[in-house]
C-alpha cells in the first residue's frame, strides 16, 4: 500500500511537470538517496521523492477487530492501522536554479492538489480512499537531524506529510455463523 501509494504521487507530480516542461528533464524518482554504504544512488538532474518515516495516526487508533460477512460467515478482521507518510523532495541538479525551479513547479502542484481521491484520480491503487497532503516546515535543526538520518548531504528540498492510509491484514483473525436470531426471555427472573 504505501509503495504504490508513493508511485501514484510521484506519477501524477510527474505528469504534471511533463506538461509544465514539455520534457522529461526533471523527472521525479522513488527511492533513496543513499544506499545502506553512504554512496550516492539519486539520479542527477531529477527530482527525488524519498520515504522519511511512518507516522500512526492515533486519533483513527482501533483495537476493535472488524466483523465483515463473507459467503454467508460472520470473519473477524484485525483493527485496520491508520498510518501517515512523511516524504521528503529532494532535488539534485547539476544547475542549482533548475533545481530550485523545479521545486517550485512540485509545490505548486501540491498547492493546487492538495487532496487526491479515486473520484477525481481514477488511476488511484485499489483500497486507497484518498491522500492528503500537507507542507512541513521544518526549522534548521529539524532539517539538520533529517538529512543526518538520511546519512546525505543537504540538498534543496521540501517535505509533505501523505495523511492518511489504512492497513489491514485480510487474513481472518476468527469466523463464525452470522447471529440470525436473538431470543429473549421475557417476564422470567
Amino acid at each position: 500500500m504505501i509503495d504504490v501509494s508513493l508511485k501514484f504521487l510521484a506519477d501524477e507530480a510527474n505528469a504534471y511537470l511533463q506538461r509544465r516542461l514539455d520534457s522529461d528533464f526533471g523527472k521525479i524518482e522513488l527511492g533513496p538517496l543513499v544506499d545502506d554504504k553512504g554512496s550516492w544512488v539519486a539520479t542527477q538532474n531529477t527530482l527525488r521523492l524519498t520515504l522519511f518515516q511512518i507516522e500512526e495516526e492515533r486519533h483513527a487508533r482501533t483495537q476493535i477487530p472488524q466483523q465483515v460477512l463473507v459467503n454467508g460467515h460472520n470473519v473477524a478482521l484485525p483493527p485496520p492501522l491508520a498510518i501517515n507518510l512523511v516524504i521528503l523532495f529532494s532535488a539534485s541538479f547539476t544547475t542549482y536554479t533548475e533545481g530550485l525551479r523545479l521545486l517550485s513547479l512540485l509545490l505548486t502542484f501540491f498547492q493546487s492538489h492538495p487532496l487526491f481521491t479515486p473520484a477525481e484520480h481514477p488511476g488511484m491503487p485499489a483500497g486507497v480512499d484518498r491522500l492528503a497532503l500537507e507542507l512541513i516546515n521544518y526549522g534548521p535543526e529539524q532539517a539538520n537531524q533529517m538529512w543526518a538520518c538520511l546519512g546525505a548531504k543537504h540538498l534543496p528540498s521540501v517535505v509533505y506529510r501523505v495523511r492518511m492510509l489504512f492497513l489491514q491484514d485480510q487474513e481472518p483473525s476468527g469466523t463464525g455463523a452470522p447471529v440470525r436470531e436473538i431470543h429473549t426471555r421475557t417476564g422470567q427472573r
